[in-house]
């Protein structure tokens, strides 16, 4: 894994400089500007400014230095300011929702999946049988193997009953103290968990640091005379997630399986190298030396016009020219799949999206589960001093040209997902949906068994859909080239 570069000390000295001297040209808008060294803070709005004209998609968007003012955003730390200024680029071209600074930390555990949290999220959901609906809880949906909770046997299904003594409602209180929880500054908390059998688990966990694992879970299943792999991918990190992927991939290729139903339903997105790998292990052999998709820079990377990133280590000889820019299919799974099944919901998002954007031309896709979040675009980070900036750097186009998919995906079968069930339970709809495909050739409807039927569930599904995504909106959602520093 390459290390992101960190701008300290005389590095930092040497950004203001390059900053202020591609200021007095201001870019090119014709105006000379020359400012005043100036704060950390001055100097970090004017990084942000500056490196967002060179690599933003829509940087045409972005007005001169004297009319926009970097330099009037601030905040509590560099993070704060740098996330006031990018929320500003934002506003600027309404497609963009996802443009966003984060500490150079967790900019690194997005590539190499290290983190430091509780390890395990949560979804509200309705254990009700029948209607009216009145009994909604929060549910773990997924957990980290190596993480406190992991470790502690804590299981998606799982409802959260209490955190520190107090009884986890649906209601504001409840999510203030999920959010205390997970996204406070308390290392720890103590939850009382109540299990699918009634029963009830008391775990004393802790925010620690640990490597996510991306597979979450895999099995080989026996559906009629096919053998189903299923395996769920949980955030395409960089190279761990590549290792995990092949040894899932190798294990399948040697039980001879015979259709893949890969689960994306939280996946966010990451890296596109990760997703090069996943396609062109899931991809036919006729795909092979085909195009996988192509990215679209802006016109100024495209013509070789960025003299603050040529100066970052990685980037001297970098070409984004569009000739440079195609990426081909490199078949490794040796499965011979005719199709693929993906389970997905509103949070499969970017580089989930990309594998079923590129895989599509060339092989059979169904998609099961709710309508994906809609995320073409992508970013590669940029760090200055503490910070990493990440505005909007590109968009991808498939081999057949189809690119602007920001209402998302819909899928062929609609089915709700039940987080009260775990991993791999044949009964969960989603996954029960793509077998029933696998055993008949049609999406039919499955009886649902002691539940709400499958529409009711999508209907209650929607109507909580705006707090989940509160939740989820502290979380990262993306794709991103690797850093080259």
């Amino acid at each position: 894994m390459r290390k992101i570069f960190f701008v300290s000390g005389i590095a930092a000295l040497l950004l203001a400089t390059a900053c202020k001297k591609e200021l007095a040209n201001d870019n090119g808008q014709g105006t000379t500007v020359t400012p005043a060294i100036g704060t950390q803070s001055d100097l970090l709005n004017d990084s942000i400014y500056l490196f967002s004209k060179e690599i933003f998609l829509w940087q045409d968007l972005i007005p001169s230095y004297q009319a926009f003012n970097p330099r009037q955003y601030t905040g509590l730390n560099n993070v704060a300011t740098g996330t006031n200024q990018m929320n500003a680029i934002r506003k600027l071209q309404p497609l963009d929702r996802f443009s966003f600074v984060t500490s150079i930390a967790s900019s690194e555990g997005l590539q190499t999946g290290q983190a430091v949290s509780l390890g395990f999220f949560v979804k509200a959901a309705a254990a009700d049988k029948v209607e009216p609906i009145d009994s909604v809880y929060w549910y773990v949906n997924y957990v980290y193997d190596k993480s406190t909770s992991g470790l502690a046997g804590v299981q998606r299904g799982w409802r959260i009953n209490k955190i520190d003594g107090a009884t986890v409602t649906f209601n504001q209180a409840g999510a203030t103290l999920l959010n205390q929880a997970f996204f406070g500054t308390t290392p720890t908390a103590i939850f009382e968990f109540v299990k699918p059998n009634g029963a009830t688990a008391v775990a004393n966990l802790s925010k620690t640091s640990f490597t996510s694992n991306s597979v979450l879970y895999k099995n080989v299943l026996n559906v009629g005379a096919a053998k189903v792999g299923y395996v769920v991918f949980n955030q395409f990190f960089g190279e761990p997630s590549r290792t995990e992927l092949t040894s899932v991939f190798n294990e399948f290729k040697s039980n001879s399986i015979t259709e893949l139903v890969v689960d994306l339903r939280y996946n966010p997105g990451g890296s596109t190298a990760t997703q090069d790998a996943l396609a062109n292990l899931i991809a036919p052999a006729t795909a092979t030396n085909q195009v996988m998709y192509k990215y679209v820079f802006n016109s100024r990377l495209q013509a070789g016009n960025f003299p603050l990133l040529r100066k970052r280590s990685g980037y001297q000889n970098v070409s984004f020219a569009e000739a440079n820019n195609t990426q081909k299919f490199s078949t490794t799974g040796s499965l011979s799949l005719k199709r693929v099944f993906f389970i997905v919901s509103r949070s499969s998002a970017s580089a989930s999206e990309l594998l079923i954007n590129n895989l599509k031309p060339y092989m059979e896709v169904k998609l099961i589960g709710d309508t994906t979040f809609g995320k073409p675009v992508g970013f590669f980070p940029v760090n200055i001093y503490d910070v990493a900036i990440y505005p909007i750097s590109f968009k991808t186009v498939n081999s057949a040209g189809n690119a602007d998919f920001y209402n998302g995906f819909t899928p062929d079968k609609k089915s709700p997902d039940d987080v009260t069930k775990n991993w791999g339970d044949l009964a969960e709809p989603s996954l029960a949906s793509a077998l029933k495909f696998i055993q008949t050739g049609a999406f039919r409807q499955i009886a649902p068994i002691n539940k709400l039927d499958y529409d009711q569930q999508m209907r209650i599904q929607k109507q909580l859909e705006p707090l989940n995504r509160k939740l989820e909106a502290n979380q990262f959602s993306g794709m991103f080239l690797e850093s080259k520093n």
